[in-house]
């Protein structure tokens, strides 16, 4: 299901971080006469909340406990349109079975027969992080090995298999008319926001899909409403919002937008969000580009390295076939992951 997306979605990528704008307000004097609200600028300062409280109804005395009290969800809440495609636990995710390398340096043989022959290796895997693609199992005078390429052989005992994540993402039937997120960890919610956890309902797990009903800002934390008095901190989610298409996205054109800051990804169809899942981005030397770019290949699977280091290096790292490879700038790509778990933080 995600390879059908990756290789059917998408003309152009737009990686964004998303920041709130700032603007400057003009100081309101309270010995003043009070101006309409709706034609003066001031800044909401702890002498105009006491002397003309009906100039910022938000910030007055309980204005905050007021305004959760206020909140009036749905009955029933409704569902996110999400489309619920046929799944078997023992589909296979990724087109090949994947192992890691235990410990390098590791020979690697043309045949077992060589090794025991005690003839020198094709190639050595010297050091770093190694990924594999196991082709077949094979047994050669009671000892097991594993082939890893055509004429390539390493010692079963070198490898350990990898269980791929078992998360997906969601196909949207229709337009989500909330913005909504995955929890990224175990989180217990609260009343109100900054409040005591609320025991009286189920902890959130991470993967979980919530839908965000409300927002609250308290300081410099951001705290979201997913159910009644349910508030979650905006650390635990990953959230998604529908975007308009930017400019230089044709009318009806398939975009996707990648959120470096929420880490997930959102495919449309013009204004339509069909798709959304998380993903783990770059960091430091292989940071994500912000940008919009359009896809310059495609391919089902490939090798990957780090460009910065050679192997011999400890921080060097090579992966055997990644699966759904999208370029959009130079050597950076989307594609799936097989060999980590940590989606919706980077990586």
């Amino acid at each position: 299901m995600r390879r059908h997306l990756f290789i059917a979605l998408g003309l152009f990528i737009l990686l964004t971080l998303r920041a709130e704008p700032a603007e400057a307000a003009d100081l309101y004097d309270p010995g003043e006469p009070a101006a309409p609200a709706m034609l003066a600028r001031y800044a909401c300062v702890p002498s105009l909340i006491w002397r003309n409280p009906e100039l910022c109804p938000s910030y007055g005395p309980g204005a905050t406990a007021y305004r959760i009290a206020s909140i009036r969800l749905p009955d029933p809440l409704p569902e996110l349109p999400v489309i619920e495609l046929p799944h078997d636990e023992d589909d296979d995710l990724v087109p090949h079975t994947y192992a890691y390398v235990r410990t390098p340096p590791l020979n690697i043989y043309r045949h077992p027969m060589e090794a025991a022959m005690g003839l020198p290796p094709v190639r050595v895997m010297l050091s770093g992080d190694w990924w594999v693609s196991v082709v077949g199992l094979v047994e050669y005078e009671g000892q097991q090995w594993y082939q890893i390429n055509g004429e390539e052989f390493v010692s079963a005992d070198a490898l350990v298999l990898a269980s791929p994540s078992r998360f997906r993402g969601v196909y949207l039937a229709e337009q989500p008319q909330q913005p909504f997120a995955w929890i990224n960890r175990w989180v217990q919610p609260s009343v109100v926001p900054q409040g005591v956890p609320n025991n009286a309902v189920d902890a959130l797990s991470r993967y979980q899909l919530v839908t965000i009903f409300a927002e609250e800002r308290r300081g410099d934390e951001i705290w979201y409403l997913v159910g009644p008095d349910q508030w979650v901190e905006q650390k635990a989610v990953a959230r998604v919002d529908v975007d308009p298409p930017p400019e230089g996205v044709g009318m009806g054109a398939k975009w996707i937008e990648v959120d470096i800051f929420e880490q997930t990804i959102a495919a449309y169809e013009g204004e339509r969000l069909v798709y959304a899942t998380l993903i783990s981005s770059g960091r430091t030397v292989t940071a994500t580009p912000s940008g919009l770019y359009a896809l310059w290949a495609k391919i089902r699977e490939g090798k990957m390295s780090n460009p910065d280091v050679d192997d011999g290096d400890p921080y060097y790292y090579y992966i055997e076939d990644v699966p759904w490879t999208m370029y959009f700038h130079e050597g950076y790509s989307i594609h799936a992951a097989f060999w980590h778990d940590a989606f919706g933080f980077t990586r």
